[in-house]
């Protein structure tokens, strides 16, 4: 958070809270990763992203880390911090994306394989609205990283008309089953309707597929896609869509899944299907959707409208 006046501190934390025996979550402790002492300062922190290494068969287990972008006057860049201790204290931030990207990144995300490799991915920001995604890898518990490289061609930022703020930022994800790499991101070609783009890794993030479309109607457009993957392996993603209006005031959230690896894909599936959400001409409906899977079924998670009206909703997709 941003302070605005000499008693508090600027800057981005995290809180930590223990899981009690009916699962309810009590907070117990909130600890600095960085902090911007002075309230006049011109740097802050942004779209701060969380992951933790879960696995049981990684070097690393219950390693905490976090990313995201700082802003420093007129640039910005990507930084990076991990945790061993569950929260309490945390590393000195290190810079994920090269210095000569400042200025031109956003939008970073987490995923941890089960080996316990970190991957980072963020935005690009070029010429003439195009974006591109990149990534970084670090192998030895986020104390290095590969330099980042771009894994994805070229694309449009999203461009249609809304009175809600929008981006082309991405969703990551890494198997638990196998370790494949999965990112969901939405791309606007010049002259057409936005779309949902998929791509994949099956080596490590050495490289990446194609990227694919997954909406299955060009009609209306899309924003805001997640990710996300069982145990079992089978990926689901939902968004927001609003190929149901004839404006993009109105939309609904709409949903797929592979249990291929991404081969194939279901048709998609609308979400809300009681009515379509309105954004009220809001200017702010979210910078993110959200996606989470398991035991059979997948809980996309939205915004239903504007900044001082939404709501944060849910709903269980069977498979």
């Amino acid at each position: 958070f941003n302070a605005t006046n000499g008693n508090n501190a600027g800057g981005f934390y995290v809180s930590v809270g223990n899981l009690g025996a009916n699962l309810g979550i009590s907070q117990t402790t909130t600890y600095p990763v960085a902090t911007n002492l002075n309230p006049n300062t011109t740097t802050s922190e942004d779209k701060e992203w969380i992951a933790v290494d879960n696995s049981t068969t990684s070097p690393h287990p219950g390693t905490v880390y976090v990313s995201w972008t700082r802003f420093v006057g007129n640039t910005d860049f990507i930084l990076f911090s991990r945790s061993t201790d569950h929260g309490q204290t945390w590393s000195a931030p290190i810079q994920i994306s090269p210095t000569s990207q400042n200025g031109a990144v956003q939008g970073s995300q987490i995923a941890v394989a089960p080996n316990g490799d970190v991957y980072v991915v963020y935005e690009v920001y070029f010429v003439g609205s195009n974006r591109a995604q990149y990534m970084a890898k670090s192998t030895n518990g986020g104390t290095s990283f590969t330099s980042a490289v771009a894994i994805t061609p070229q694309f449009g930022e999203l461009k249609f008309n809304s009175t809600y703020r929008k981006s082309s930022f991405a969703s990551l994800v890494v198997s638990p089953s196998n370790g494949n790499v999965y990112m969901v991101y939405p791309d606007q070609p010049k002259n057409s309707s936005s779309r949902i783009e998929f791509t994949r890794s099956t080596n490590g993030g050495g490289s990446f597929s194609s990227p694919v479309t997954i909406n299955d109607s060009t009609t209306g457009e899309r924003l805001m896609p997640s990710v996300a993957v069982d145990g079992s392996g089978y990926v689901s993603a939902s968004w927001f869509d609003t190929r149901n209006s004839s404006s993009t005031a109105y939309y609904d959230i709409y949903a797929t899944r592979t249990i291929d690896a991404g081969a194939s894909f279901s048709p998609n599936a609308r979400v809300t299907k009681n009515g379509q959400i309105y954004a009220s001409n809001a200017s702010f409906i979210g910078d993110y959707g959200g996606i989470a899977a398991g035991s059979g079924f997948a809980h996309p998670v939205w915004t239903s409208g504007g900044f001082n009206n939404g709501l944060l909703q849910t709903a269980a997709l069977g498979y």
